[in-house]
C-alpha cells in the first residue's frame, strides 16, 4: 500500500463527512455527534454499492449538501472576492464545487476500510466556528484531520478541513491567487471549467 494515494483518500474522506443535518433540522445539535453521523453515513454509501460507478454518484449525491461552498469560495478568494460581481461570484462557486467533487469522489474506491478516533476538546473561536479534532486510519496510513464548522439555517456546514497542519482553504487560496496573479479572474474561470469539462468526456 502506498502512503501517498492512501493520504490522498483520507484527504477525500475528511472533505466528504462534512454533510449537514436535514433541512428540516432547527437544532444543529453537537458538532462531534454531528461529526461520528456523517463518517456512518459515508461508510454506508460505500458498503453499499460493489460498483464504483453507483458509488460515485452516491457520494456525489451526498455531497451536493456537505460544505458551505459560497463560504468556502469566499474565503478562499479572500479580497478579491468583494471585487467581483454577484454573476461571477455564482459562477465561481459553481466550478468550484464541481471541482471539489471531481477530485474528491475520484479517489474512493468500493470496500474502502478506515477508522476514526476523537481525540482532543473541540474548539470555538471569536466568530462562533467549532473546531473538531479527529485521526482518520486507512491501513497504515493515518492523517489528523480538524474540521471547520458554523451554523447556518440551523445547519451545521463546513467551511474548511485541516488535515495535518494543512488547510483546504489556504491551499486553495494559495493555488488560486498565483493563477490570478498571471491570468487575472478570467485566466482562473478558464482553467477551472476546462478541467470541469475534460473530466466530463
Amino acid at each position: 500500500m502506498h502512503v501517498r494515494p492512501m493520504k490522498a483518500f483520507l484527504a477525500t474522506l475528511a472533505v466528504l463527512i462534512g454533510v449537514p443535518w436535514s433541512a428540516a433540522a432547527a437544532n444543529p445539535g453537537d458538532p462531534l455527534d454531528f461529526v461520528k453521523a456523517r463518517y456512518n453515513e459515508l461508510q454506508e454509501v460505500v458498503k453499499k454499492f460493489p460498483e464504483k460507478a453507483p458509488m460515485q454518484k452516491g457520494i456525489r449525491d451526498v455531497m451536493e449538501t456537505f460544505v458551505d461552498y459560497p463560504e468556502l469560495s469566499r474565503r478562499t478568494l479572500v479580497d478579491q472576492w468583494d471585487k467581483l460581481k454577484k454573476k461571477d461570484q455564482a459562477e465561481f462557486v459553481a466550478e468550484f464545487k464541481k471541482m471539489i467533487q471531481r477530485s474528491y469522489v475520484k479517489r474512493f474506491d468500493p470496500g474502502t476500510v478506515f477508522t476514526i478516533d476523537y481525540a482532543g476538546d473541540k474548539r470555538t473561536d471569536a466568530e462562533g466556528a467549532v473546531t473538531v479534532p479527529s485521526t482518520i486510519r486507512s491501513g497504515r496510513s493515518e492523517a489528523k484531520v480538524e474540521y471547520v464548522l458554523r451554523t447556518l439555517a440551523g445547519k451545521w456546514l463546513a467551511f474548511d478541513v485541516v488535515i495535518d497542519d494543512v488547510s483546504m482553504v489556504r491551499n486553495y487560496r494559495k493555488q488560486f491567487h498565483d493563477i490570478m496573479v498571471k491570468e487575472g479572474f478570467p485566466g482562473l474561470m478558464a482553467r477551472l471549467r476546462k478541467k470541469n469539462a475534460a473530466a466530463q468526456e
